[in-house]
């Protein structure tokens, strides 16, 4: 009889090592993506300091990461996502970025954030359709045809979206 079972799909182990790896290799878990980062950040108050971000957020993950952000003073969400891209590619950001010149066209373009608080509540995994009908009482024409132009596919996390987001934008 197998001492150890995985929780997500069934598989039985006599040694917690193969489970172990079985949970990695089957089951890795996502790493903190802009949009969870964006969307943990929902509701703070800008301009604010790292130190601030921690306090504000409740998902030790994101967290974690604000932590590794540089000591600073962010002026909004999109300083902060900025900061987080710097970090997980170890390359410095142009200074012509919109996040860093405040650009009409960031303003203009979809935010995978946008689209995350669009789909708060929502069970995956979900088809094109469904994802449409739950945005539809929040979403703007113009994120209506943002979405319009998604495959009708099935979608198993929001990091699926905002892959999706990021094709058709």
């Amino acid at each position: 009889m197998a001492q150890f079972t995985c929780e997500i799909c069934g598989a039985e182990f006599e040694q917690k090592s193969r489970y172990e790896r079985h949970l990695q290799t089957s089951h890795p878990r996502q790493a903190v993506s802009a949009a969870d980062l964006e969307k943990a950040l929902k509701g703070v108050d800008f301009p604010t300091s790292r130190e601030e971000l921690g306090n504000a957020v409740d998902n030790g993950e994101v967290r974690d990461i604000i932590a590794q952000l540089p000591d600073q003073e962010y002026r909004d969400a999109a300083e902060v996502a900025r900061a987080f891209g710097e970090l997980r590619t170890h390359e410095k950001a142009p200074d012509s970025q919109p996040s860093k010149t405040g650009g009409q066209r960031a303003m203009q373009a979809p935010s995978a954030a946008r689209f995350a608080s669009l789909f708060e509540g929502m069970s995956f995994p979900a088809s094109g359709e469904e994802l449409k009908r739950h945005a539809r009482a929040q979403a703007s024409e113009q994120e209506m045809q943002t979405l319009e132009k998604f495959g009708d596919h099935t979608y198993h996390s929001m990091a699926d979206v905002a892959k999706e987001l990021h094709k058709v934008s």
